[in-house]
């Protein structure tokens, strides 16, 4: 039951409609629902999130992105020194991360629209769901990728059949491109920073999803950021929950981010209210190697929300990341990609810096399968070569 959008600063408001910031101040747009209609619809037929998203189901362009396991962690949490961990494998979507379900909505609203071609700027994931989802709707897509985006990524995007084109220099570049590109020539942006106001939409159902697997509300949420709009929108769907009655708190959220690429983190530990890009951000956490530069406002709003979820904000080294990739893998059967390991590296600090306790409800959210950035995975892990005979084999096993 969407009404429109709304400036997230001046709350002017427009129809629905393809706009990508506020016309009077030049701030982030935000859908705007009928929440008192909806309420009296829950109220008489029960709870339907469907209603807070901009499109409903049969109308949406999808591969059967969602529905994600959330599996219950114990050799992990055991060596983090926690009770209830959770891990909510975002990987399982079909591309292989958790931009499908962003892209998804941003695609489908391309095509109620009417638009014939899209255009993304990524670091890699949103450019495998983005040329997925528009092959899934006959739409040409072009696709912005940085020049060291990891092959795995733009191999699956060239496979679905995209336009996919590098950009020198870090993301920021290839987000200035395609916002240029696509205004010029008539392209909807589905770039999942907070340019586009429908795919942000499309994350809020990680909150939908988590509130019907855990059946109340988890004390703190990890969430890898870039820009932020996974986070935003995970809250966001629970801010709206909690509007409509259905529940009656709220998760703090942890925004988590590199060493070499930390502008919300630093703000947030410098105790700043402004985020200030950075321009020349490295890291091997490709999937978050934003550097927010020419859009700082993003991090800012994604700052405002962590602040408002009473959460906090903070980086790991790579080298803490690696080692949190490794034991995702060897304690939980789980290979992620560098990105999404660093919310396991940070709860090795929260631990023992007292940000959560040990009996608290705490969901990582696993956001990229361990296979789209192979060049990330450690050289000494090689498989020796024997010859072909058995004994062999049991001399190398030592029996």
């Amino acid at each position: 039951m969407i009404r429109g959008l709304r400036c997230t600063s001046c709350e002017t408001a427009y129809p629905l409609e393809p706009l990508y910031e506020c016309n009077q101040c030049g701030s982030i747009l935000k859908a705007d629902y009928d929440y008192e209609r909806i309420g009296i619809k829950w109220a008489e037929s029960g709870v339907d999130t469907e209603d807070l998203l901009p499109l409903p189901a049969a109308e949406r362009v999808s591969i059967g992105e969602g529905n994600t396991p959330l599996v219950k962690s114990d050799r992990l949490a055991k060596r983090l020194g926690l009770r209830h961990l959770y891990l909510k494998c975002e990987f399982a979507n079909p591309s292989g991360a958790f931009k499908d379900r962003p892209v998804s909505m941003g695609v489908s609203m391309a095509v109620k629209f009417g638009y014939g071609r899209i255009i993304v700027a990524s670091s890699g994931n949103g450019a495998a769901a983005t040329s997925a989802f528009a092959a899934r709707a006959g739409l040409e897509a072009v696709v912005l990728v940085p020049e060291p985006t990891p092959q795995e990524k733009v191999k699956q995007s060239l496979a679905y059949g995209a336009r996919v084109v590098k950009v020198e220099g870090p993301y920021s570049n290839s987000f200035a491109v395609a916002k240029e590109i696509g205004e010029k020539y008539n392209m909807f942006n589905v770039t999942s920073t907070f340019i586009n106001p429908y795919t942000v939409e499309g994350d809020k159902n990680v909150a939908f999803e988590l509130h019907r697997q855990l059946k109340n509300v988890p004390d703190v949420i990890y969430v890898p950021i870039g820009a932020g709009p996974l986070l935003v929108g995970i809250f966001n769907g629970y801010e709206e929950l909690k509007r409509l009655g259905v529940t009656g708190a709220l998760p703090r959220m942890a925004g988590i981010q590199a060493e070499g690429c930390s502008p919300i983190a630093r703000a947030y530990l410098e105790g700043r209210d402004q985020v200030q890009s950075d321009p020349s951000p490295r890291t091997i956490a490709g999937g978050i190697c934003d550097g927010l530069h020419g859009y700082a406002k993003d991090g800012t709003y994604t700052l405002e929300t962590i602040l408002r979820s009473g959460g906090f904000a903070n980086y790991v080294a790579d080298e803490e990341i690696r080692a949190a990739q490794s034991w995702l893998a060897q304690d939980e059967g789980m290979f992620v990609e560098p990105s999404s390991a660093v919310s396991i590296a940070e709860l090795v600090h929260s631990v023992k810096a007292g940000r959560v306790k040990p009996d608290s409800v705490v969901v990582a959210v696993l956001t990229g399968h361990g296979l789209k950035d192979m060049t990330q995975v450690q050289t000494e892990m090689n498989a020796p070569l024997i010859p072909n005979r058995a004994q062999a084999l049991a001399d190398l096993l030592g029996v």
